[in-house]
């Protein structure tokens, strides 16, 4: 007895919206980046094997979902990484001191 390939394209779907959503990210990038791979081979063969359009239509879609599933990953990382971190200058001068030599401070004649 075997499986029918629309089931196993729902768990495909599904294993692939869990990567997206629910499972950890890896901050390493390259472990981060061979899941982003593994996510969008599972939309692309999830949709292919649900076969609800023409071939082709099932491949630009499995393809539109992963890209659109690695861009929600990429901000998911983003988001872990830079958890608690404030992005900001601290000193109060630091617009112009970088340019202090050319609003006229120290000049050598």
């Amino acid at each position: 007895m075997t499986i029918p390939t629309p089931i196993l394209g729902a768990i495909c779907v599904i294993l692939a919206l869990l990567l997206t959503f629910v499972f950890a990210i890896q901050r390493n990038n390259l472990s981060n980046r061979l899941w982003d791979f593994v996510t969008l081979a599972l939309f692309v063969v999830g949709v292919w094997w649900i076969h609800y359009w023409d071939p082709l239509s099932n491949i630009v879609v499995g393809v539109i979902a992963g890209l659109v599933a690695i861009a929600i990953r990429d901000i998911r990382l983003w988001a872990a990484r830079f958890r608690g971190q404030i992005y900001r200058r601290t000193h109060r001068y630091y617009w112009y001191s970088r340019g202090f030599g050319l609003f006229g401070g120290r000049r050598r004649y």
